[in-house]
């Protein structure tokens, strides 16, 4: 085959050459260079792209990118966000266009997942710049209106405050409860302890006015509760690609899960009426705790279909919701190790670069004194292994990942092949600060760094100026390609 006479020629090189080509491009980078040289391999990029998404071909280079730190701007936009690339230390050129100046509750398959003050819950891309609106969390609503009307409720007597909290529950679909005759020790118990939470969360609001007040940089960044109020969200799917997305969440106080389905006019929750294992797996807990619910849930990751989820005890659950009932098993047994490990354990899930379901703890301290930010210590990593000598899948301690680096916060668990690109540690987790239980009081996140496993050291690469500490905080995204015709 003759070489091309002139550069014009390189542009009508045989379709399936070029695919050679970009099946070799990993960097995001240089993806972008091959679809600027013409229309013609625009043309072809674009084709190559939307079939490995359509037939999720994750193990193509180009289709496993490296992930970057959504940050606020140097000139502190509202309205603008930039990437920071952690491989070479330093904050890309462009900026992107975020209508939402507010904390993102995840960040998965392309899209941030945003909630209004009314629950409403949108999904933003923030490439393509489409919106997805999708129904208000109305279990959302009951928590609000529940802690506004609390004294309301307080003050009537029992049944009659029995019964508006039932008609409460009724309109925001949140689980029914029963009636239980009022014993005069434990109701006054129970009304102190109520007092108690309430008076606390008085003193936490009066924390907040008082640095709104003293500091002036407090004020116009001030978050929003309803930012806070998904946990993690995680698709099954690109809508962009594929229509029939599931979107499932990790919602308000009690870390509970529901879902929903495009075309969906309201969510469906996952109780623990829907689950036949709950009694066994929880037994301990429910003796303890005997209005115990399907409560305190990590993280969640979908594969193939299924939808994976770690509670905060190391139990994990599968979850198929493809048909009108919600296929619910309890994969492993809860971690009794893990009961005192105490508030500053963070667990994640992540299903590795070469297929494995990964339960990471991030172990980390508060400051003498403080009790606020806290500082990640380490990281311990467990493998889910199936084995014939194993009753049930159980969780094995590794401490080698070789060449994998996972990246953690409040996106959805990304793990990627740092071979294929240059300045990306292997064996290491880059996370971010998503202590938010703990920053939201005192002075934003701060704890975003690396941890190399070769030996445990843990240094910053990203540091928010003081001046950020309570903009939307940083969170992983992948940058996905969005093709417009070019001028020829």
């Amino acid at each position: 085959m003759a070489l091309p006479s002139n550069s014009s020629d390189w542009a009508w090189l045989p379709k399936n050459i070029l695919d050679t080509v970009l099946d070799n491009l990993v960097p995001m980078v240089d993806c972008i260079r091959f679809s600027a040289v013409c229309k013609h391999w625009q043309s072809v990029a674009s084709d190559s792209f939307q079939h490995v998404r359509k037939n999720h071909k994750h193990d193509c280079p180009h289709q496993q990118q490296l992930p970057f730190l959504l940050v606020p701007t140097i000139d502190n936009s509202s309205a603008y966000r930039c990437l920071y690339d952690v491989t070479r230390k330093s904050l890309r050129e462009f900026q992107l266009k975020i209508p939402y100046n507010i904390r993102s509750g995840g960040y998965s398959h392309g899209w941030l997942i945003l909630v209004d003050d009314s629950f409403q819950v949108t999904l933003f891309n923030p490439f393509s710049r489409k919106f997805i609106h999708l129904p208000p969390l109305k279990r959302l609503l009951f928590e609000k209106r529940y802690r506004d009307e609390f004294d309301e409720m307080l003050a009537l007597p029992h049944l009659e405050r029995f019964e508006y909290e039932k008609r409460m529950r009724e309109e925001c679909d949140e689980e029914d409860v029963e009636y239980e005759e009022p014993e005069s020790d434990g109701e006054l118990e129970l009304e102190e302890n109520i007092e108690e939470e309430v008076e606390e969360e008085e003193e936490q609001e009066e924390e907040i006015e008082s640095k709104v007040e003293e500091d002036e940089e407090f004020r116009a960044p001030r978050l929003h509760q309803s930012d806070y109020s998904i946990v993690r969200g995680v698709l099954s799917a690109d809508p962009d690609v594929n229509g029939d997305f599931v979107l499932m969440v990790i919602y308000g106080l009690k870390r509970r899960l529901t879902y929903i389905k495009s075309g969906d006019k309201n969510w469906t929750y996952i109780d623990k009426d829907a689950c036949d294992f709950f009694k066994t797996t929880y037994a301990m807990y429910i003796d303890l705790y005997p209005k115990r619910g399907l409560w305190h849930m990590a993280d969640i990751i979908c594969t193939n279909g299924i939808f994976y989820v770690l509670d905060k005890l190391g139990v994990l659950l599968s979850i198929d919701v493809s048909g009108n009932l919600n296929k619910i098993k309890c994969i492993t047994l809860p971690d009794i190790d893990n009961l005192n490990r105490g508030i500053n354990c963070k667990p994640y899930l992540v299903e590795s670069s070469n297929g494995d379901i990964l339960r990471v703890i991030r172990i980390a301290e508060n400051e003498e004194g403080d009790y606020g930010n806290a500082t990640a210590l380490r990281f311990m990593i467990y493998k889910l292994v199936h084995s014939d000598c194993l009753e049930i899948p159980t969780w094995i301690k590794v401490d080698y990942l070789g060449d994998v680096s996972l990246f953690l916060g409040d996106n959805h668990s990304i793990s990627v092949k740092p071979s294929d690109f240059k300045g990306c540690q292997p064996n290491s987790i880059y996370f971010c600060d998503d202590y938010f239980d703990l920053y939201y009081l005192h002075g934003g996140p701060t704890d975003i760094g690396v941890c190399d496993l070769n030996d445990g050291s843990i240094t910053r690469h990203y540091l928010l100026k003081h001046s950020q500490r309570l903009m939307p905080p940083p969170i992983w995204i992948i940058p996905k390609f969005v093709f417009n015709d070019i001028s020829p």
